[in-house]
């Protein structure tokens, strides 16, 4: 059985930046926030490479537009 995937919000992603930048090590903000260490390094990359944590447009089938006709 897979885990089940969550977006993390905009707070906790400060959090972990935050703790980062504070020398927290990122098994530690990993232990502390009940977040994998690998989605912690993930972020920690985006930011240092971009300076922010926003999540990229993906490709893929557009949503469908629902028109409710009365």
């Amino acid at each position: 059985m897979m885990a089940q995937r969550r977006q993390l919000d905009m707070l906790t992603k400060g959090r972990i930046v935050g703790m980062l930048e504070s020398s927290r090590s990122q098994a530690e903000v990993s232990r502390i926030l009940n977040v994998d260490q690998s989605v912690i390094s993930r972020l920690w990359q985006r930011f240092q490479g971009k300076g922010d944590v926003t999540r990229q447009p993906v490709s893929g089938r557009p949503r469908v537009a629902k028109i409710d006709i009365w």
